[in-house]
Order: structure tokens, then sequence, then C-alpha cells
């Protein structure tokens, strides 16, 4: 049976599974997960480019079109060919750590996870699961690269800060010495560090001052902040990325403003989402990030041509991607990149292998 029949078989037991005890939706929900993940790294795909007029550069880079995966899909640095033969614009892998990691247990379930159809989206407090940066800085390779490569990667939540940063730094020079690695994303928006601004801006000058400024290869480095954060919070991190030289900013990923992500909850998932985040917390995906990464990102852009940096600057977007409109969208206020994840699997249960097909193909 072939991976996309699976998940159309899972997504059919849906309203079965909703008369189920709110902690057994959360557990099969996990369960299934793992399992479709396992095989979904591994699969084989049909090979589709995307028309030369969805071409980008970015830092030299040359991309099939301005839409790739986000971090989170390949934490471990599987599923290149997958993703570039279905027509991704790149590829990026991770978020991976310093150290490797099991991630999140919690009530019992192992790397907890849900989702919810009806409202198109993802809510996961996965814990960042990963090998660890001395075995994923090495394993990405491949003779038949068509596509940029790049990977994510954060301080781990396992140490003090100044340990953890300096583990980082470590880090970012394994991957620096990986000639496969074309761009590095840092993830500041993830749900398990501090989105504190000031702690922010604190290792973003640390990472600038103890690698970004040391490069000694063309290696862009972007960096992942949450739709979280607010417009005059934004504009301080950007100052520090301008003044730095930092080769980016990817605005998305999820949200723990769960009051906010509420508003956008069908009405009959309300009770597995109110559960979910009281027991479970994590970071929430999908189509409720649309609005606000849309905004930030433009407020970006403005801002990035209101102090016209003397260099390439880029603004990605991730989170509420979920087809051709939104990236008409993001083209339309000047954003470079888009990433998706929950917007890729919905896509993916109809679409199976032609999912970046049915995009540019329209």
């Amino acid at each position: 049976m072939k991976i996309q029949s699976i998940a159309k078989l899972a997504y059919s037991f849906n309203p079965i599974i909703k008369l189920l005890p709110k902690s057994m939706q959360v557990k099969l929900y996990s369960y299934a997960r793992l399992k479709f993940m396992d095989k979904f790294v591994t699969n084989t795909s049909v090979s589709f480019v995307p028309d030369s007029k969805w071409q980008r550069t970015l830092w030299g880079l040359k991309f099939q079109s301005p839409l790739m995966n986000s971090a989170g899909m390949f934490k471990n640095g599987d599923g290149y060919d997958l993703a570039v033969s279905q027509g991704a614009g790149g590829y990026i892998g991770g978020t991976s750590t310093y150290n490797p990691r099991v991630g999140n247990t919690k009530h019992d379930i192992k790397l907890p996870f849900i989702t919810l159809p009806n409202s198109h989206i993802s809510i996961n407090t996965l814990g960042l699961p990963n090998l660890g940066d001395e075995i994923l800085s090495k394993k990405i390779i491949t003779n038949a690269k068509t596509a940029p490569i790049g990977w994510s990667l954060m301080r781990t939540p396992d140490y003090e800060e100044h340990i953890g940063m300096e583990n980082l730094i470590k880090s970012l020079w394994m991957y620096h010495d990986n000639p496969q690695i074309d761009f590095i994303e840092i993830n500041e928006s993830c749900p398990n560090i501090s989105v504190n601004s000031e702690n922010i801006t604190n290792r973003l000058v640390y990472i600038a001052e103890h690698f970004l400024s040391k490069r000694n290869r063309h290696l862009p480095v972007v960096v992942k902040l949450s739709t979280d954060i607010g417009s005059e919070v934004l504009k301080q991190i950007l100052n520090i990325l301008f003044q730095k030289r930092y080769d980016g900013v990817n605005l998305g990923n999820t949200s723990t403003n769960y009051s906010l992500m509420r508003q956008y909850i069908s009405p009959g998932e309300l009770g597995l989402y109110d559960y979910y985040t009281k027991n479970f917390s994590g970071g929430v995906g999908g189509i409720s990030l649309r609005d606000n990464s849309l905004i930030l990102c433009d407020e970006a852009i403005k801002y990035r041509e209101f102090i016209k940096p003397d260099y390439e600057f880029h603004v990605l977007r991730s989170g509420g991607i979920f087809g051709l409109d939104d990236i008409k969208a993001s083209i339309e206020i000047g954003v470079s990149m888009n990433q998706w994840y929950t917007g890729y699997f919905t896509n993916y249960l109809q679409k199976g292998d032609e999912v970046y097909k049915s995009v540019f193909s329209s």
C-alpha cells in the first residue's frame, strides 16, 4: 500500500477517533504520526520540476521555486531526494541540537501530537527529538544535488544557557565544515526556548561574534522567529540582524498564544484543542498563523526598505502556507521564500506525491 493511501486510510478514521476519550485521541494521533513519518521519509516520488518562471535566487543559491519544507519535517536529515523530486524549491533539515535528544514523553505518551483536520491545525509537543549535531552534520551527503540544502539548529535546552551557547557555536562550525550545507537557520521560534527579546538579542550578538564574523566560506545564516513576537520586538531584533550582518529572517513556525489561536478552531474540535493545550502545551501550527505571518513579513520588509542594509537580506515566511494564493500573497509583499509543514500534509492527503505540482501547475 502506498504511503499516501495509508495516510488517507488513517484520515478516514477521524470521525471514529473523535468518539474516544481525549487522552486516547492524543495517544492515537501521536502513535500514527510516528509510524507514518518512519515510512514517509523513505518514500520514493515521481519527478516534478516547476516551470523556470518560479525559480528564485537567494544569496547566489538557485531554488527551484519559492516553496520548500519547514524545519521539523525532516529532523534527522532524511528525505532530501523525496522533497526535491516532488518539486520543493529547496530542502531544510532539523531542527537539531548539539546533544542527541529523545524528545518529550508526557502522560505516558511519546512525542505528543494532534491534528485538528477541520481547523487545518496541528499541535505538537515533540521536544526536539534528534540524533545530535555531531552525527547529523555529517549525514547530509548527496551525489545528486539539484536544490539548495539548509539546516536548522538551536541552542539545546538541556544545559545552562552559557554552556548551551558554547555548544551551539561548536555545532555551527560542524555544519560550516560540511560543503553540502548551503545555508543555516537559527531557530529562535521554538517553544522549548525563551522568546524574551533581550535573551534573543543577546544570543544573536554572541553567535555573530563567535561564528558569523568568522565564517570562511559563503554560508548564509537566517534567524527564525515566532509569530508571537510583536512589531516593536521584531524591529529590535531586525536592528541586531542588520548590525551583525545576518542574511535573513524567517517569520512563522508555531504559536503558544493559545487564547489567540483558539478563535481559529472549529467548534467540534475545541474540546480536544483545550484538552491538549492544557495538558501538553506545545506549539500550534497551521492555517491559524496565516494572517500573522504575512503581517509580520510585510512589516519586516518595509523596515528593511527603511533601513536599507548595504547587503543581501531576505525575508522568509513559514506558518499558514497552504497553496498558490499564499505564495502569491507572499510574492506581492516581497517575501523571498516560503516554507510549509501542516499545509504540506493537508495537501498531501489529496495530491500525494504531486503535492508541489498541484501548487505550481495551477
